[in-house]
């Protein structure tokens, strides 16, 4: 439950902050529907290659910018039980 919040809460981000009218929005463009795919997968089948490749898409979801100031991502992240 608590990553279906997450995972509307970074949609709704994208869809209301990343319109593409900057350069690092279209990288976030590209990285919510990655990160969207991955933490489905990820809730249906929480293996250790789904759980890596959800951490792998919440870091890139991080680096390109588009959690701001939102620490919901860092600590999804952080609480991940990846190896």
């Amino acid at each position: 439950m608590k990553k279906g919040i997450f995972i509307a809460g970074v949609l709704a981000f994208g869809l209301i902050c990343c319109d593409g009218s900057e350069s690092g929005n279209f990288e976030c463009i590209r990285a919510i529907p990655d990160l969207n795919d991955a933490a489905q997968a990820y809730n249906q089948d929480p293996s250790t290659e789904n759980c890596n490749r959800y951490k792998a898409a919440l870091q890139a979801y991080i680096n390109n910018g588009c959690a701001g100031m939102d620490q919901s991502a860092y600590a999804e992240l952080d609480g991940l039980p990846c190896n």
